[in-house]
């Protein structure tokens, strides 16, 4: 469920943004879906968290080295700022015990450090790279609280269902550690359920 959920909100994130137009890439917004996508609800809020948190860290060091590479007449700087800018913002996170954040934080720091030769500012970039990791964690969090694992219970199945439904709805109990199991009828009966 964890992988239809995460490819429903990437398809989300590029739908949005294709529809926005071509100024504005999905790829920081589908990464941050991917990211975010956790297990449960309560891991997406926790990863939610960090991601913004992550983002507005990698966003500051991002414009600061930028600004940094920009005051440095060697032609090459950000070279030299990149990875000490990616050390500072591990040791950073570790320090703050949000490591986390550390992923997102690296990678709009790198982002931001690798695309600031375009056209729009360096500080319009960065608020735009923020709002685009927003909108990924936001689309994340929604589609895990709002899609829910259906329910597998052998017995509820018996209570309410015909015998045909009951032969595509099958539950298989790992031997090992006892969780359940969807088979591949799970899903296509979610889906063509009368």
């Amino acid at each position: 469920m964890r992988n239809i959920k995460t490819v429903l909100a990437v398809f989300i994130c590029v739908v949005v943004f294709a529809i926005m137009g071509p100024e504005f890439n999905p790829l920081v917004a589908a990464i941050a879906a991917v990211i975010t996508m956790g297990p449960s609800i309560e891991n997406s809020i926790e990863t939610g968290w960090n991601r913004i948190l992550g983002t507005v860290f990698g966003g500051v060091a991002g414009m600061l080295g930028i600004f940094i590479a920009n005051t440095i007449p060697y032609q090459f700087s950000n070279v030299l700022i990149i990875p000490f800018g990616v050390m500072g913002l591990i040791y950073l996170c570790n320090t703050i015990n949000k490591s986390g954040a550390i992923v997102i934080t690296v990678v709009v720091f790198l982002i931001l450090m690798t695309t600031h030769t375009q056209d729009k500012g360096t500080y319009m970039l960065a608020l735009l790279r923020l709002l685009e990791t927003a909108f990924g964690i936001i689309v994340a969090f929604l589609i895990n609280r709002f899609i829910k694992v259906p329910e597998c219970d052998e017995e509820k199945a018996a209570e309410s269902q015909t015998e045909t439904d009951k032969a595509l709805v099958t539950v298989k109990e790992k031997s090992d550690c006892g969780h359940k199991k969807f088979d591949v009828s799970n899903l296509l009966y979610m889906i063509f359920k009368p």
